[in-house]
């Protein structure tokens, strides 16, 4: 019986440690316009970037992103389950460390480090 109790004791000690990896964070809660991607790539001197955008919806952990024209950042334009653990964002399998300063919002994709040509970085505004 003892070892009963003690295994449920630890049992419930385990479970109610669980760490949530999901947390909201309000300031994303807008619509956020592209004005600029730096990577290895070329889109010419005068591409419009403002044609995409993220929307996140935090109490639903969705972000829907809209992007026109022939050019998709992130993902294809569509509502995506976003997670978001204070310094990454998740958003359709791919990572990105993100930084919110006043009116602005980077995402940097967490690359793989063998591949030298997948460092891609975007650069929003509130819009």
């Amino acid at each position: 019986m003892r070892k009963s109790i003690f295994f449920l004791v630890i049992l419930y000690v385990f479970a109610s440690c669980s760490s949530d990896d999901n947390i909201i964070n309000p300031e994303l809660d807008q619509t956020w316009v592209l004005n600029n991607v730096t990577c290895f790539c070329f889109f010419g001197d005068d591409f419009d970037f403002t044609t995409h955008k993220l929307t996140f919806h935090s109490s639903k952990k969705t972000v829907t992103i809209e992007n026109s024209g022939d050019s998709s950042f992130i993902a294809p334009s569509g509502t995506y389950p976003y997670t978001d653990n204070g310094e990454i964002i998740e958003i359709d399998g791919r990572q990105y460390t993100y930084e919110i300063k006043a009116n602005s919002l980077n995402l940097h994709f967490v690359d793989e480090p063998l591949i030298a040509d997948d460092e891609v970085s975007y650069f929003y505004t509130k819009g």
